[in-house]
Protein backbone atom coordinates (compact mmCIF):
# COMPACT_ATOMS: atom_id res chain seq x y z
CA UNK A 1 0.00 0.00 0.00
CA UNK A 2 2.83 2.70 0.70
CA UNK A 3 4.31 1.76 -2.39
CA UNK A 4 1.41 2.09 -4.33
CA UNK A 5 0.98 6.10 -2.44
CA UNK A 6 4.21 6.63 -3.16
CA UNK A 7 4.05 5.80 -6.76
CA UNK A 8 0.60 7.60 -6.88
CA UNK A 9 2.17 10.96 -5.42
CA UNK A 10 5.05 10.41 -8.38
CA UNK A 11 2.44 10.05 -10.95
CA UNK A 12 0.31 13.46 -9.64
CA UNK A 13 4.00 15.15 -9.12
CA UNK A 14 4.79 14.72 -12.44
CA UNK A 15 1.36 15.68 -14.03
CA UNK A 16 1.40 18.84 -12.49
CA UNK A 17 4.94 19.67 -13.31
CA UNK A 18 3.98 18.83 -17.13
CA UNK A 19 0.89 21.10 -16.87
CA UNK A 20 1.24 24.93 -18.11
CA UNK A 21 0.79 27.54 -15.51
CA UNK A 22 -3.02 28.57 -14.87
CA UNK A 23 -2.91 31.88 -16.35
CA UNK A 24 -6.15 32.80 -14.92
CA UNK A 25 -7.14 34.59 -11.61
CA UNK A 26 -9.82 34.44 -9.78
CA UNK A 27 -12.18 36.76 -7.42
CA UNK A 28 -15.08 36.59 -6.05
CA UNK A 29 -18.06 38.66 -3.83
CA UNK A 30 -21.49 38.88 -2.98
CA UNK A 31 -24.06 39.30 -1.04
CA UNK A 32 -26.82 37.49 1.11
CA UNK A 33 -30.19 39.46 2.40
CA UNK A 34 -33.02 38.15 4.36
CA UNK A 35 -35.83 40.48 4.31
CA UNK A 36 -39.08 40.52 6.73
CA UNK A 37 -42.02 43.31 6.04
CA UNK A 38 -45.68 43.75 6.54
CA UNK A 39 -47.60 46.65 4.70
CA UNK A 40 -51.56 47.80 4.43
CA UNK A 41 -53.15 49.67 1.77
CA UNK A 42 -50.12 50.12 -0.24
CA UNK A 43 -51.78 48.25 -3.90
CA UNK A 44 -55.31 49.80 -3.40
CA UNK A 45 -55.61 52.44 -0.57
CA UNK A 46 -58.59 51.16 1.19
CA UNK A 47 -58.75 49.67 4.63
CA UNK A 48 -62.33 48.50 4.28
CA UNK A 49 -64.38 44.94 3.25
CA UNK A 50 -61.64 42.55 4.61
CA UNK A 51 -61.11 39.87 2.50
CA UNK A 52 -62.24 41.40 -0.66
CA UNK A 53 -60.02 42.75 -3.58
CA UNK A 54 -59.80 45.76 -1.36
CA UNK A 55 -58.08 43.83 1.53
CA UNK A 56 -54.69 44.04 0.65
CA UNK A 57 -52.44 43.65 3.89
CA UNK A 58 -49.53 41.32 3.40
CA UNK A 59 -46.79 39.55 5.74
CA UNK A 60 -44.15 37.65 4.49
CA UNK A 61 -40.35 36.50 4.35
CA UNK A 62 -37.82 36.98 1.18
CA UNK A 63 -34.31 36.30 1.06
CA UNK A 64 -31.63 36.68 -2.09
CA UNK A 65 -28.18 35.58 -2.90
CA UNK A 66 -26.14 37.47 -5.41
CA UNK A 67 -23.13 35.96 -6.18
CA UNK A 68 -20.06 37.71 -8.39
CA UNK A 69 -17.14 35.64 -10.22
CA UNK A 70 -14.43 37.28 -12.17
CA UNK A 71 -12.03 35.58 -13.82
CA UNK A 72 -8.90 37.99 -14.81
CA UNK A 73 -6.37 36.95 -17.71
CA UNK A 74 -4.63 40.59 -16.91
CA UNK A 75 -5.46 44.26 -16.75
CA UNK A 76 -6.10 43.76 -20.16
CA UNK A 77 -9.11 40.72 -20.19
CA UNK A 78 -11.98 39.68 -17.52
CA UNK A 79 -14.91 37.87 -17.74
CA UNK A 80 -17.55 38.71 -15.10
CA UNK A 81 -20.07 36.47 -13.76
CA UNK A 82 -22.81 37.67 -11.64
CA UNK A 83 -25.37 35.38 -10.69
CA UNK A 84 -28.95 35.92 -8.40
CA UNK A 85 -31.42 33.45 -6.29
CA UNK A 86 -34.39 34.81 -4.59
CA UNK A 87 -36.74 33.64 -2.62
CA UNK A 88 -40.48 33.96 -1.12
CA UNK A 89 -40.56 31.51 2.09
CA UNK A 90 -43.24 29.11 2.20
CA UNK A 91 -44.26 29.60 -1.48
CA UNK A 92 -43.14 27.46 -4.16
CA UNK A 93 -44.84 28.84 -7.25
CA UNK A 94 -43.70 30.61 -10.11
CA UNK A 95 -43.66 34.51 -10.18
CA UNK A 96 -43.35 34.24 -5.89
CA UNK A 97 -39.66 35.55 -5.07
CA UNK A 98 -39.16 34.92 -9.13
CA UNK A 99 -39.20 30.73 -9.23
CA UNK A 100 -40.24 30.32 -5.73
CA UNK A 101 -38.60 27.12 -4.34
CA UNK A 102 -39.21 28.28 -0.79
CA UNK A 103 -41.83 25.46 1.04
CA UNK A 104 -41.34 22.21 2.00
CA UNK A 105 -39.13 20.85 -0.05
CA UNK A 106 -37.62 23.93 -1.35
CA UNK A 107 -35.46 22.97 -4.56
CA UNK A 108 -36.28 25.19 -7.50
CA UNK A 109 -34.56 26.12 -10.62
CA UNK A 110 -34.09 29.49 -9.31
CA UNK A 111 -30.37 30.80 -10.14
CA UNK A 112 -30.70 33.84 -12.35
CA UNK A 113 -27.90 34.92 -14.54
CA UNK A 114 -27.82 38.38 -14.22
CA UNK A 115 -24.39 39.49 -15.42
CA UNK A 116 -22.33 38.08 -18.03
CA UNK A 117 -20.27 40.05 -19.92
CA UNK A 118 -16.54 40.31 -21.25
CA UNK A 119 -14.76 43.36 -20.81
CA UNK A 120 -11.69 43.84 -22.56
CA UNK A 121 -8.56 46.99 -24.07
CA UNK A 122 -9.76 47.44 -27.40
CA UNK A 123 -6.08 47.08 -28.79
CA UNK A 124 -4.09 50.20 -29.97
CA UNK A 125 -7.12 52.53 -28.57
CA UNK A 126 -7.60 54.21 -24.99
CA UNK A 127 -11.28 52.45 -25.16
CA UNK A 128 -12.66 49.66 -22.62
CA UNK A 129 -14.94 47.63 -24.22
CA UNK A 130 -18.08 45.21 -22.19
CA UNK A 131 -19.65 43.01 -24.47
CA UNK A 132 -22.64 40.84 -22.80
CA UNK A 133 -25.37 40.92 -20.73
CA UNK A 134 -24.37 43.62 -18.15
CA UNK A 135 -25.64 46.60 -15.99
CA UNK A 136 -25.30 50.32 -15.73
CA UNK A 137 -26.64 53.52 -14.42
CA UNK A 138 -27.21 56.86 -15.79
CA UNK A 139 -28.30 59.93 -13.65
CA UNK A 140 -28.74 57.86 -10.22
CA UNK A 141 -31.55 55.93 -12.53
CA UNK A 142 -33.76 59.22 -14.10
CA UNK A 143 -32.65 57.97 -17.56
CA UNK A 144 -31.73 54.50 -16.74
CA UNK A 145 -30.63 51.62 -13.58
CA UNK A 146 -30.76 48.20 -15.48
CA UNK A 147 -29.61 45.29 -16.41
CA UNK A 148 -29.35 44.28 -20.46
CA UNK A 149 -27.47 42.97 -23.15
CA UNK A 150 -25.41 44.75 -25.52
CA UNK A 151 -22.17 46.49 -26.04
CA UNK A 152 -21.19 50.00 -24.39
CA UNK A 153 -17.59 51.40 -25.26
CA UNK A 154 -15.59 53.94 -22.60
CA UNK A 155 -12.77 55.87 -22.86
CA UNK A 156 -10.99 58.52 -20.10
CA UNK A 157 -9.77 61.93 -21.83
CA UNK A 158 -9.00 63.17 -18.27
CA UNK A 159 -10.97 64.87 -16.77
CA UNK A 160 -13.74 63.93 -19.10
CA UNK A 161 -14.85 60.14 -19.01
CA UNK A 162 -16.64 59.31 -22.58
CA UNK A 163 -19.20 56.25 -22.90
CA UNK A 164 -21.13 54.62 -25.46
CA UNK A 165 -23.22 52.20 -25.68
CA UNK A 166 -26.05 49.66 -27.61
CA UNK A 167 -28.92 48.42 -25.34
CA UNK A 168 -31.11 45.61 -26.66
CA UNK A 169 -34.06 46.27 -25.36
CA UNK A 170 -36.46 43.88 -26.88
CA UNK A 171 -36.27 41.51 -29.98
CA UNK A 172 -39.36 39.17 -29.23
CA UNK A 173 -39.77 38.17 -33.19
CA UNK A 174 -35.98 37.75 -34.72
CA UNK A 175 -37.84 37.26 -38.25
CA UNK A 176 -39.38 41.03 -38.13
CA UNK A 177 -37.88 44.30 -36.73
CA UNK A 178 -41.47 46.16 -35.84
CA UNK A 179 -41.14 45.00 -32.17
CA UNK A 180 -37.95 45.57 -31.29
CA UNK A 181 -36.43 48.05 -28.91
CA UNK A 182 -33.28 49.53 -29.39
CA UNK A 183 -31.33 52.07 -27.53
CA UNK A 184 -28.44 54.26 -28.22
CA UNK A 185 -26.41 56.55 -25.35
CA UNK A 186 -23.80 58.85 -25.11
CA UNK A 187 -22.00 59.69 -21.59
CA UNK A 188 -20.14 62.50 -21.03
CA UNK A 189 -18.62 62.27 -17.00
CA UNK A 190 -16.71 65.26 -15.83
CA UNK A 191 -14.74 65.06 -12.52
CA UNK A 192 -12.14 67.95 -11.24
CA UNK A 193 -11.98 68.72 -7.68
CA UNK A 194 -15.27 69.69 -5.88
CA UNK A 195 -17.20 69.89 -9.13
CA UNK A 196 -18.61 66.62 -11.19
CA UNK A 197 -21.02 67.45 -14.35
CA UNK A 198 -22.54 64.30 -16.37
CA UNK A 199 -24.50 65.17 -20.21
CA UNK A 200 -26.40 61.98 -21.18
CA UNK A 201 -28.18 61.42 -24.63
CA UNK A 202 -30.52 58.49 -24.71
CA UNK A 203 -31.97 57.69 -27.87
CA UNK A 204 -34.65 54.59 -27.72
CA UNK A 205 -36.32 53.45 -30.95
CA UNK A 206 -38.87 51.46 -30.11
CA UNK A 207 -40.13 50.92 -33.91
CA UNK A 208 -43.63 50.05 -34.05
CA UNK A 209 -44.08 48.83 -30.13
CA UNK A 210 -45.81 51.26 -27.56
CA UNK A 211 -43.71 50.87 -24.16
CA UNK A 212 -45.43 49.95 -20.83
CA UNK A 213 -43.38 52.65 -19.45
CA UNK A 214 -45.42 55.31 -21.00
CA UNK A 215 -48.45 56.00 -19.12
CA UNK A 216 -51.94 56.68 -20.06
CA UNK A 217 -52.22 59.62 -17.75
CA UNK A 218 -55.95 59.61 -18.09
CA UNK A 219 -56.37 56.22 -16.53
CA UNK A 220 -53.47 55.86 -15.06
CA UNK A 221 -53.19 52.63 -16.62
CA UNK A 222 -50.16 51.81 -18.98
CA UNK A 223 -50.35 51.02 -22.77
CA UNK A 224 -49.89 47.84 -23.73
CA UNK A 225 -48.30 46.84 -27.45
CA UNK A 226 -51.33 47.33 -29.46
CA UNK A 227 -53.71 49.62 -27.83
CA UNK A 228 -53.31 52.20 -28.97
CA UNK A 229 -51.68 51.11 -32.46
CA UNK A 230 -48.05 53.54 -33.00
CA UNK A 231 -45.65 53.91 -35.53
CA UNK A 232 -41.94 54.97 -35.84
CA UNK A 233 -41.80 55.39 -31.71
CA UNK A 234 -38.65 57.32 -31.17
CA UNK A 235 -37.83 58.57 -27.60
CA UNK A 236 -34.84 61.33 -26.81
CA UNK A 237 -34.41 61.75 -23.26
CA UNK A 238 -31.44 64.80 -23.00
CA UNK A 239 -29.89 64.76 -19.24
CA UNK A 240 -27.84 66.97 -17.31
CA UNK A 241 -26.57 66.62 -13.44
CA UNK A 242 -24.24 69.03 -11.93
CA UNK A 243 -22.13 68.19 -8.05
CA UNK A 244 -20.48 70.12 -5.54
CA UNK A 245 -19.04 68.08 -2.74
CA UNK A 246 -16.81 69.24 0.02
CA UNK A 247 -16.08 67.88 3.24
CA UNK A 248 -19.44 69.99 4.71
CA UNK A 249 -21.80 69.83 2.22
CA UNK A 250 -23.13 67.68 -1.60
CA UNK A 251 -25.18 69.37 -3.71
CA UNK A 252 -27.00 68.23 -7.03
CA UNK A 253 -29.09 69.47 -9.25
CA UNK A 254 -30.22 67.07 -12.29
CA UNK A 255 -32.60 67.80 -15.16
CA UNK A 256 -34.11 65.56 -18.46
CA UNK A 257 -35.91 67.14 -21.31
CA UNK A 258 -37.73 64.83 -23.36
CA UNK A 259 -37.63 64.91 -27.16
CA UNK A 260 -39.28 63.05 -30.05
CA UNK A 261 -42.35 61.73 -31.30
CA UNK A 262 -44.69 58.77 -32.52
CA UNK A 263 -47.06 58.14 -35.20
CA UNK A 264 -50.56 57.14 -34.23
CA UNK A 265 -52.20 54.66 -36.70
CA UNK A 266 -55.19 56.48 -38.52
CA UNK A 267 -54.29 59.54 -36.33
CA UNK A 268 -51.53 62.40 -36.46
CA UNK A 269 -47.79 62.60 -34.94
CA UNK A 270 -47.22 63.41 -31.02
CA UNK A 271 -44.47 64.58 -29.80
CA UNK A 272 -42.78 63.94 -26.33
CA UNK A 273 -42.46 67.60 -24.56
CA UNK A 274 -42.23 66.69 -20.69
CA UNK A 275 -39.13 67.23 -18.38
CA UNK A 276 -38.42 66.54 -15.13
CA UNK A 277 -36.20 68.18 -12.42
CA UNK A 278 -34.17 67.67 -9.05
CA UNK A 279 -32.28 69.06 -6.80
CA UNK A 280 -30.59 68.04 -3.48
CA UNK A 281 -28.42 69.16 -0.81
CA UNK A 282 -26.82 67.69 2.02
CA UNK A 283 -24.53 69.37 4.90
CA UNK A 284 -22.53 67.09 7.22
CA UNK A 285 -22.11 68.23 10.97
CA UNK A 286 -21.01 65.43 12.75
CA UNK A 287 -22.65 63.09 14.14
CA UNK A 288 -24.94 64.70 11.80
CA UNK A 289 -26.25 64.83 8.11
CA UNK A 290 -28.78 67.16 7.47
CA UNK A 291 -30.59 66.47 3.68
CA UNK A 292 -33.17 68.48 1.53
CA UNK A 293 -34.42 67.61 -1.63
CA UNK A 294 -37.27 68.46 -4.44
CA UNK A 295 -38.36 66.86 -7.73
CA UNK A 296 -40.69 67.46 -10.28
CA UNK A 297 -41.85 65.62 -13.30
CA UNK A 298 -44.12 66.84 -15.41
CA UNK A 299 -47.85 65.75 -16.17
CA UNK A 300 -50.75 66.65 -18.77
CA UNK A 301 -50.56 70.65 -19.10
CA UNK A 302 -54.00 70.68 -20.65
CA UNK A 303 -55.53 68.74 -17.70
CA UNK A 304 -57.81 66.75 -19.98
CA UNK A 305 -60.38 64.21 -18.57
CA UNK A 306 -59.77 61.97 -21.38
CA UNK A 307 -56.51 61.35 -23.15
CA UNK A 308 -56.52 63.24 -26.34
CA UNK A 309 -54.48 61.36 -28.93
CA UNK A 310 -54.31 64.58 -31.16
CA UNK A 311 -52.03 66.15 -28.72
CA UNK A 312 -48.49 66.08 -27.76
CA UNK A 313 -47.29 63.43 -25.14
CA UNK A 314 -46.73 66.27 -22.22
CA UNK A 315 -46.21 63.98 -19.17
CA UNK A 316 -42.60 62.96 -18.20
CA UNK A 317 -41.75 59.85 -20.27
CA UNK A 318 -39.17 57.25 -18.82
CA UNK A 319 -36.88 55.13 -21.44
CA UNK A 320 -37.40 51.38 -20.71
CA UNK A 321 -35.06 50.75 -17.86
CA UNK A 322 -35.09 53.79 -15.99
CA UNK A 323 -35.75 53.29 -12.70
CA UNK A 324 -35.26 55.86 -9.56
CA UNK A 325 -35.97 54.51 -5.69
CA UNK A 326 -36.72 57.61 -3.57
CA UNK A 327 -39.72 57.19 -0.94
CA UNK A 328 -40.42 53.68 1.12
CA UNK A 329 -43.72 53.72 -0.06
CA UNK A 330 -44.69 55.93 -2.33
CA UNK A 331 -40.91 55.55 -3.91
CA UNK A 332 -40.15 51.77 -3.85
CA UNK A 333 -37.40 52.22 -0.77
CA UNK A 334 -35.65 49.46 0.69
CA UNK A 335 -38.59 46.67 0.95
CA UNK A 336 -39.41 47.34 -2.43
CA UNK A 337 -40.91 43.66 -3.33
CA UNK A 338 -44.77 43.58 -3.12
CA UNK A 339 -46.58 39.20 -2.39
CA UNK A 340 -49.18 40.99 -4.44
CA UNK A 341 -47.67 42.20 -7.39
CA UNK A 342 -47.62 45.66 -6.86
CA UNK A 343 -44.56 47.14 -5.82
CA UNK A 344 -46.32 50.85 -5.67
CA UNK A 345 -49.83 51.66 -5.49
CA UNK A 346 -52.03 49.50 -8.80
CA UNK A 347 -52.92 52.18 -11.32
CA UNK A 348 -55.81 50.81 -11.26
CA UNK A 349 -56.85 52.63 -7.69
CA UNK A 350 -55.33 56.23 -8.62
CA UNK A 351 -55.72 59.01 -11.05
CA UNK A 352 -53.61 60.09 -13.89
CA UNK A 353 -49.94 59.76 -11.92
CA UNK A 354 -47.31 57.50 -11.30
CA UNK A 355 -45.42 56.74 -8.62
CA UNK A 356 -42.98 54.12 -7.84
CA UNK A 357 -39.48 54.09 -9.17
CA UNK A 358 -40.47 55.92 -12.58
CA UNK A 359 -42.87 58.96 -11.16
CA UNK A 360 -44.74 61.26 -13.86
CA UNK A 361 -47.17 63.92 -13.14
CA UNK A 362 -45.81 64.24 -9.58
CA UNK A 363 -43.88 66.32 -7.66
CA UNK A 364 -42.28 66.22 -3.90
CA UNK A 365 -40.56 67.84 -1.28
CA UNK A 366 -38.05 65.88 0.83
CA UNK A 367 -36.52 66.86 4.49
CA UNK A 368 -34.18 64.61 6.32
CA UNK A 369 -31.71 63.63 8.97
CA UNK A 370 -29.00 61.04 9.32
CA UNK A 371 -27.34 60.26 13.15
CA UNK A 372 -24.65 58.65 13.48
CA UNK A 373 -25.54 57.51 17.24
CA UNK A 374 -22.52 55.28 17.83
CA UNK A 375 -19.79 53.71 15.22
CA UNK A 376 -22.28 50.81 14.69
CA UNK A 377 -25.29 52.76 14.89
CA UNK A 378 -27.08 55.09 12.22
CA UNK A 379 -30.43 56.00 12.43
CA UNK A 380 -32.03 57.72 9.53
CA UNK A 381 -35.64 59.95 9.56
CA UNK A 382 -37.14 61.47 6.20
CA UNK A 383 -40.28 63.58 5.47
CA UNK A 384 -42.19 63.82 1.91
CA UNK A 385 -44.66 66.07 0.83
CA UNK A 386 -45.63 64.47 -2.39
CA UNK A 387 -48.43 65.97 -4.62
CA UNK A 388 -49.11 65.78 -8.53
CA UNK A 389 -48.46 68.45 -11.13
CA UNK A 390 -52.00 68.91 -12.57
CA UNK A 391 -55.09 67.60 -11.07
CA UNK A 392 -56.01 63.64 -10.87
CA UNK A 393 -59.57 62.51 -10.39
CA UNK A 394 -59.82 61.71 -6.54
CA UNK A 395 -63.40 60.79 -6.10
CA UNK A 396 -64.64 58.47 -9.01
CA UNK A 397 -68.16 58.46 -8.04
CA UNK A 398 -68.35 62.37 -7.83
CA UNK A 399 -65.46 63.24 -10.65
CA UNK A 400 -63.82 65.66 -8.33
CA UNK A 401 -60.33 66.10 -8.81
CA UNK A 402 -57.58 67.21 -6.37
CA UNK A 403 -53.75 67.06 -5.75
CA UNK A 404 -52.38 66.41 -2.45
CA UNK A 405 -51.46 62.62 -2.19
CA UNK A 406 -50.00 62.96 1.12
CA UNK A 407 -47.67 63.02 3.68
CA UNK A 408 -44.66 60.38 4.28
CA UNK A 409 -42.44 59.47 6.56
CA UNK A 410 -39.36 56.99 6.97
CA UNK A 411 -37.55 55.82 9.70
CA UNK A 412 -34.34 53.30 10.02
CA UNK A 413 -32.22 51.76 12.47
CA UNK A 414 -29.11 50.36 11.04
CA UNK A 415 -26.87 48.27 13.67
CA UNK A 416 -24.01 46.55 12.47
CA UNK A 417 -24.21 43.20 13.96
CA UNK A 418 -20.67 41.06 13.11
CA UNK A 419 -18.31 41.10 10.52
CA UNK A 420 -20.29 43.88 7.78
CA UNK A 421 -23.79 41.76 8.68
CA UNK A 422 -26.00 44.86 9.06
CA UNK A 423 -29.69 45.14 10.61
CA UNK A 424 -31.63 47.75 9.49
CA UNK A 425 -35.56 48.14 11.15
CA UNK A 426 -37.70 50.15 8.84
CA UNK A 427 -40.85 52.09 9.44
CA UNK A 428 -42.79 54.23 6.78
CA UNK A 429 -46.46 55.41 7.37
CA UNK A 430 -48.29 57.86 4.70
CA UNK A 431 -50.89 60.28 5.46
CA UNK A 432 -53.26 60.06 2.66
CA UNK A 433 -54.71 62.61 0.79
CA UNK A 434 -57.29 63.20 -1.57
CA UNK A 435 -55.21 62.26 -4.66
CA UNK A 436 -54.03 59.07 -3.48
CA UNK A 437 -56.61 57.10 -5.36
CA UNK A 438 -59.39 57.65 -7.24
CA UNK A 439 -62.05 56.49 -3.91
CA UNK A 440 -63.69 58.75 -1.88
CA UNK A 441 -61.64 58.13 1.44
CA UNK A 442 -58.20 57.59 0.97
CA UNK A 443 -56.92 55.75 3.90
CA UNK A 444 -53.63 55.66 5.28
CA UNK A 445 -50.66 53.35 4.32
CA UNK A 446 -47.87 51.78 6.18
CA UNK A 447 -44.78 49.30 5.87
CA UNK A 448 -42.94 47.55 8.76
CA UNK A 449 -39.63 45.85 8.19
CA UNK A 450 -36.13 44.35 8.42
CA UNK A 451 -33.42 43.61 6.64
CA UNK A 452 -30.47 41.63 7.52
CA UNK A 453 -27.75 41.78 4.76
CA UNK A 454 -23.96 40.59 4.94
CA UNK A 455 -21.89 41.77 1.72
CA UNK A 456 -19.35 39.14 1.10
Amino acid sequence: MKKNLVVLVAVLAAVAIAMPAFAVDFKYGGLYRLRWQSQDNVADGQDKDKGSAFDDNGNWFDQRLRMLFTFVASENLQLVTHWEADTLWGRESPGAGRHGGGDIGADATNLEMKNVYLEFNVPNTPMRAKLGVQGATFLKGWIFADDFSGAVLSTKLDPVKVTFGYVAAQNTDVTTTQENVDDFFLSLDYANGPFTASLVGWYQYAHNTNLSTYPDMSTGTFYATSTPAVTDNNLFNLGLSLGYKTDMMVLGLTGIKNFGSYDLVGGKGQDYTGWMLEGTADFLWNPFTFHLGAFYTSGDKDNRAKFDYADDYDAFAYARGASYYWSELLGMGLLDVSVLGADHLNPNHQGAYRAGDIPSNLWALNAGVIWQALPETKVTFNYYYVATATDVLADAATGATDDTVGHEVNLYISQNLVDKLTLTVVGAYLFADDAYTIYKDDDDAYELGAVLQWRF
